[in-house]
């Protein structure tokens, strides 16, 4: 059988960006012409039918239509993890929540167009929120829209960094502010003694986007009062100007993903790059 297509948003990455992702990344899947990370090069890969979690067939392996997805999500910000996910995947998280962002997904150009930001916040670690935020970006990147995550602690790394390229900093500070969809993950995580870094990434950052209307997703594990006690009432401030807050209620899902992993392997089931 046939996999699904990639969508037409999936396209090579611009020479610059793959110069970029080869330097961060040593080890990156440069030739699907010699290796796959789906199929291992047999051609061929066993997963669930479409639509379901039970029928397993046999899938044609299109190895560079792997190759590609992989390297666009990679550009994004979009782990191999994250990128073997989809929506079947959320197994704690409320129905309700869940409705909640694939609405947000199906209606992303009008949401984009108003602005409308997210913050998805609890303070249990495993809830779901990064899986959440990143099936919610994966889907509007399919879309057509420019999406970039990042770390908030790799957003402070950046910020005190010295850059040998000055362009190359011009490059990611741009990038962040007028990318479409911007994800950034584990607000709040940071070290406290850097809050005046994180003060003045907040400022450049999440200010300039709600100024252009530009959305933003952040998962946090602190909760809106701690981020008010934290950081006082500016960041709140910014946060709630666009942004709704989202509660992640429920248990890790880390256990149960170990069980279905387990099982995948027993059945030689192999996930492959998907979209959602």
């Amino acid at each position: 059988m046939k996999p699904p297509s990639n969508p037409p948003a999936c396209q090579p990455l611009a020479n610059d960006d793959f110069t970029r992702l080869k330097t961060a990344r040593p080890g990156l899947w440069t030739n699907p012409s010699t290796s796959c990370i789906t199929c291992l090069k047999t051609g061929t890969y066993q997963w669930y039918a479409e639509g379901s979690r039970e029928d397993v067939v046999t899938y044609e392996c299109d190895c560079k239509a792997q190759w590609l997805l992989h390297m666009w999500f990679l550009s994004a910000g979009i782990g191999l993890n994250y990128q073997r996910l989809g929506w079947d995947d959320i197994v704690t998280v409320p129905a309700a929540v869940v409705e909640r962002i694939e609405q947000y997904a199906l209606h992303a150009e009008r949401n984009i167009a108003a602005g409308r930001s997210i913050v998805l916040w609890s303070p249990n670690a495993g809830s779901g929120k990064t899986l959440l935020m990143m099936l919610l970006c994966k889907a509007i990147l399919a879309q057509g829209f420019a999406v970039h995550l990042d770390q908030f602690n790799d957003i402070l790394d950046l910020f005190t960094s010295t850059w040998r390229d000055k362009s190359e900093r011009e490059r990611w500070d741009q990038q962040v502010r007028n990318v479409d969809f911007l994800g950034i993950d584990d607000f709040g995580k940071e070290n406290k003694g850097r809050i005046e870094v994180v003060e003045d990434a907040i400022d450049r950052v999440l200010r300039s986007r709600v100024s252009s209307d530009a959305p933003t997703a952040i998962t946090t594990n602190l909760t809106p009062t701690e981020i008010q006690q934290g950081y006082g009432g500016y960041v709140m401030s910014l946060l709630t100007e666009k942004a709704v807050f989202i509660e992640v209620p429920g248990a890790s899902y880390r256990p149960r993903r170990l069980e279905l992993a387990q099982m995948e392997a027993e059945r030689g089931l192999t996930r492959p790059v998907m979209v959602v």
